[in-house]
């Protein structure tokens, strides 16, 4: 899975927020100006007890600034609305000296009125009404000393004093909303956020799986796309290293694998891990679909397989279900194609497989200066054993000699039916000589075995007769090819039966140094 990039990670979480920091320095310049002017009141006014009282304000105000420094540049942590509210006490013990130094003009009343509105717009709006009570509280204080003589001045006090929580309230509330805007709007840009990554996310897999369709219907022979989609599949839910099977539950089966990022592949889930442990280097798998006799498996790591949300094993299921369709079309289509080429009976290839070779091996022995034998094998006297025995064991023995015949020939050998009981083989790169020493192993393997009567007993025996012809000695291309082994057929036939012949002299037909007939002939005996 992803991880995030260690320098996001361990990046410094900063001590103030930017609102904070701006809001600090402002205040620290505002004591700064205040200290100023209690500074020039402290030299200006020469009345002891008004000196004293700027010298005590001047100090606390000294104490706030130091404070601030301290909270901007220090070492020590805490929250900046916390802090103010501690300062909040020497504040309001400084500002009710300032309300009596500040009278008649009353000149530090918006200092008392703007430090509660300064509040409300970093801490919370009932802190920020307790600091507008106080410094309404210190204002009245303040002026009390002052000794209001009539009652327009004490309304005018009291008025100025309600004044100071009243606009800090104003403030904090206005604050509050906007705050709650903000936090709404974030909310709401984050949602919006989440909400794209979905439908991101939601258009990757739906492509993945239109992709995979796509893929897998694309062509028939599921087992060269096999693994593109199990690419597909791992890109669209993020993981690395992950198999897939199909897998016919009736016959223990595994009807198809892929794996990605293993070290080698992997082909059936016997390789793996027993389902629900965890080892690490192990896959663990799970069933993605199950139904009749088909199961899907895919198998990735334990961790992998945990962070799988319910949406990608969705798609899970999608692309599985698809793969079954797609590996049952594969079987189907390999079947059709075996059976165009295969003869029903004796599961040999049929008269039209038998050409479409001839062809393709008459194309490369002409190439590459090659030879290409043809042997035509005909079942003696066949119909007598029809006759006798039943058209059941009949059939059952040209199966049988069907097997027979291909026991005896090399893999790369072509054995066909081509008609009736009448068989064909393919000798590609063989001679005469070659060629005649398999029909001769073939008709003695034929004439000692014992085939079914229709009783199930082995008591029978059959015979053949074989006709070989030779490219390019015997002919020059297919249908000489073929008239010429069935012409040495025809002989044999003629002459005997269970034998074996080739054509007939005086047809054109090239005698081959004996050196070259003995070496195809050692090929064959094993000499």
């Amino acid at each position: 899975m992803t991880r995030a990039p260690e320098t996001a990670k361990n990046a410094p979480t900063p001590r103030f927020s930017a609102e904070e920091r701006a809001y600090l320095i402002a205040r620290f310049f505002l004591l700064a100006v205040l200290v100023l002017l209690l500074a020039v009141g402290v030299l200006n006014d020469q009345n002891l007890f008004n000196h004293q009282l700027y010298i005590g304000a001047l100090s606390l105000l000294i104490v706030d600034s130091v404070a601030l420094v301290i909270m901007l540049f220090g070492p020590f942590k805490i929250a900046t609305d916390r802090a103010l509210m501690l300062i909040a006490i020497p504040d309001l013990i400084a500002f009710a000296a300032m309300a009596f130094l500040g009278q008649p003009e009353d000149t530090f009343f918006t200092v008392i009125v703007m430090t509660p509105v300064l509040y409300a717009l970093i801490v919370s709006k009932r802190e920020a009404v307790w600091v507008g009570f106080g410094n309404a509280a210190a204002y009245v204080i303040g002026a009390w000393f002052v000794g209001p003589t009539t009652l327009d001045t004490w309304v005018l006090f009291g008025a100025k004093a309600i004044a100071v929580p009243l606009v800090a309230l104003t403030v904090a509330i206005a604050v509050e909303k906007q705050r709650d805007r903000e936090s709404r709007a974030g909310s709401a840009a984050a949602e919006t956020e989440h909400l794209n990554a979905l439908l991101r996310k939601r258009i990757q897999e739906l492509q993945a799986v239109s992709d995979i369709t796509e893929m897998v219907h694309s062509s028939l022979d599921f087992d060269s796309v096999g693994t593109q989609v199990l690419d597909i599949v791992a890109k669209a839910i993020n993981v690395d290293t992950c198999s897939v099977f199909v897998i016919d539950k009736e016959h223990s089966e595994t009807l198809f694998s892929a794996s990605r990022g293993t070290a080698t592949p992997i082909s059936s889930p016997e390789d793996l891990q027993p389902f629900g442990e965890s080892v690490e280097s192990h896959l663990t798998c799970v069933p993605v679909f199950d139904h009749g006799q088909t199961m899907v498996l895919f198998c990735t790591i334990a961790e992998s397989l945990e962070a799988l949300t319910d949406d990608e094993r969705s798609v899970l299921g999608a692309v599985a279900s698809e793969l079954v369709v797609a590996v049952e079309n594969s079987r189907l289509y390999k079947l059709t194609s075996k059976l165009a080429i295969t003869d029903e009976l004796t599961s040999l290839a049929n008269y039209r497989h038998l050409q479409q070779r001839l062809d393709e091996e008459i194309a490369r022995a002409n190439r590459y200066s090659k030879h290409l034998s043809l042997l035509m094998l005909d079942a003696d006297d066949f119909k007598a054993f029809n006759d006798s025995e039943g058209h059941v064991a009949g059939d059952d023995a040209l199966a049988e000699l069907g097997e027979v015949v291909r026991s005896v020939v090399r893999e790369v050998d072509l054995v066909a039916r081509y008609g009736g009981e009448e068989f064909s083989v393919v000798l590609p790169e063989t001679d005469v000589a070659g060629a005649f020493i398999v029909a001769e192993k073939i008709r003695e393997a034929v004439e000692t075995h014992r085939f079914k009567n229709s009783e199930g007993g082995r008591n029978c025996q059959l015979t053949i007769s074989a006709g070989l012809a030779t490219f390019p000695t015997h002919s020059k291309d297919k249908d000489s090819l073929l008239r010429e082994a069935d012409d040495a057929l025809y002989h044999a036939k003629n002459g005997g039966k269970n034998r074996v012949r080739t054509p007939q002299r005086g047809k054109g037909v090239t005698v081959l140094p004996a050196a070259e007939s003995e070496a195809t002939a050692d090929e064959w005996t094993g000499a």
